[in-house]
């Protein structure tokens, strides 16, 4: 029987793209260096902070070593930060179907790639804090994901064998996480969804779906 639902966050509750290219292009004109569309830096996000200025850079065709991916990573997290929420919104029924999980007795848990208290800072503007019981960012663990530690974590602060959770994403990073843990996955159909190969059956549409499906009842 389903106990627990765990969310990543960018891409899958929340289309954060926006405000994240904006704090990259920040750090880009640091440099004189061109914007990117917001369509270039979404397809980098999942992965963690300092590896989406590497990919960014190797995108661009720019040499830069670790030292330079360091002080670039924290001067786009600290640009970033000013305005972590301006343009982001919620993907699909994300603002009234937590609630109703919440009210079906599931708990509920965010683990991300993101910065622990960035993905804290995001879920609460957005309106979703108070349906979220544990946020795992990516300095939470010694590990990211798609190493299945940060999502066991997850599990074991929520109180919830794997057999008993599903895990929502939008990346091969999320399902792969998922299937090291042992957890089911569900991938949705935004984000970079679309591009990932799983069955029919492993495909969300909406989360309210995830109400009706059978997963719920074992």
């Amino acid at each position: 029987m389903l106990k627990a639902i765990v969310f990543d966050l960018d891409g899958t509750l929340v289309d954060s793209a926006p405000d994240i290219a904006w704090g990259i292009n920040q750090m880009l004109a640091e440099y004189a260096l061109p914007a990117q569309p917001v369509g270039v830096i979404e397809k980098l996000i999942g992965e963690g902070a300092s590896v989406l200025v590497t990919k960014l850079y190797a995108e661009l065709g720019v040499a830069v070593d670790a030292q330079r991916i360091d002080a670039d990573t924290a001067s786009y997290l600290a640009h970033y930060r000013l305005r972590p929420v301006a343009d982001s919104t919620l993907y699909a029924d994300a603002a009234e179907a937590l609630p109703a999980f919440r009210n079906a007795g599931l708990r509920l848990g965010v683990c991300t790639n993101k910065n622990q208290d960035l993905a804290e800072v995001v879920l609460d503007r957005l309106g979703l804090g108070p349906s979220i019981e544990v946020v795992v960012g990516s300095d939470t663990t010694p590990h990211r994901k798609p190493h299945p530690a940060p999502l066991l974590h997850t599990l074991d602060l929520l109180g919830v064998a794997a057999e008993h959770a599903v895990f929502i994403g939008d990346t091969r990073i999320d399902r792969d996480c998922a299937a090291a843990a042992g957890v089911r996955c569900l991938i949705v159909d935004w984000g970079t969804g679309p591009s990932v190969d799983v069955p029919p059956a492993n495909r969300l549409r909406r989360f309210s779906d995830l109400l009706r499906d059978a997963v719920l009842h074992g």
